[in-house]
């Protein structure tokens, strides 16, 4: 094959890729300028169960630490063009009788590309930010409160069942630090964890209502 075929073939194939690349764009959803209000469950999350008590009714350590609130709750999300912003905030807490009140908390900051997008789904990768505080009893003391830290890598899908409404999945690596002190995010301590799947689903999910 002669080296002017072969350019004329790359030419032919390039062509091709940018024309499906405009039109995936251009039939895309659109979330241009789109407030989004709804739920998302971290990937940091997954598989862990909420736990303030770090002793039991005999005062003795559980054999496994669990965080002090689980990396879900209300998220809010903002697009501008194909990169959106968005946070997310959840806290709970637990009022022992005769003793302190603990709580847990965490907030997370990010962004994402959706670099595919289709008429119903649109396909992003981002990075995440979370912060956790916790405060726990130790028998009928208050602990002190305790930061922690932990970063994500989604690898987003999202599904438009309209205008208005979207469910999404996501899926991707995390990077957990944890120091001195038990980390409210993963219930760990003096380490650095790093992980694809942390329980029986390895993955993050949510939902979305678009206000405009």
């Amino acid at each position: 094959m002669s080296q002017r075929t072969n350019c004329c073939m790359a030419c032919v194939t390039m062509c091709m890729l940018v024309t499906l690349g405009w039109l995936g764009v251009a039939l895309g959803h659109d979330v241009d300028g789109k407030l989004g209000v709804g739920y998302e469950d971290t990937l940091t999350n997954i598989g862990m169960r909420q736990a303030f008590q770090l002793r039991d009714s005999n005062n003795n350590a559980p054999d496994r630490r669990l965080p002090d609130a689980p990396a879900s709750g209300l998220a809010v999300r903002r697009y501008i063009g194909n990169f959106g912003i968005e946070g997310i905030v959840g806290i709970g807490a637990h009022l022992p009788d005769g003793a302190p009140a603990e709580w847990g908390g965490f907030l997370s900051v990010g962004g994402s590309y959706n670099f595919v997008r289709a008429p119903q789904v649109n396909l992003g990768l981002g990075v995440r930010v979370l912060v956790g505080l916790a405060r726990t009893n130790v028998g009928v003391e208050a602990g002190p409160v305790r930061f922690g830290l932990a970063l994500e890598a989604p690898l987003r899908v999202e599904y438009f069942f309209n205008q208005q409404f979207a469910i999404a999945g996501a899926v991707g690596p995390t990077l957990s630090l944890n120091g001195d002190r038990l980390n409210p995010l993963t219930g760990q301590k003096g380490s650095i964890d790093v992980a694809l799947s942390r329980g029986e689903f390895s993955g993050g999910v949510g939902f979305t209502y678009y206000l405009n």
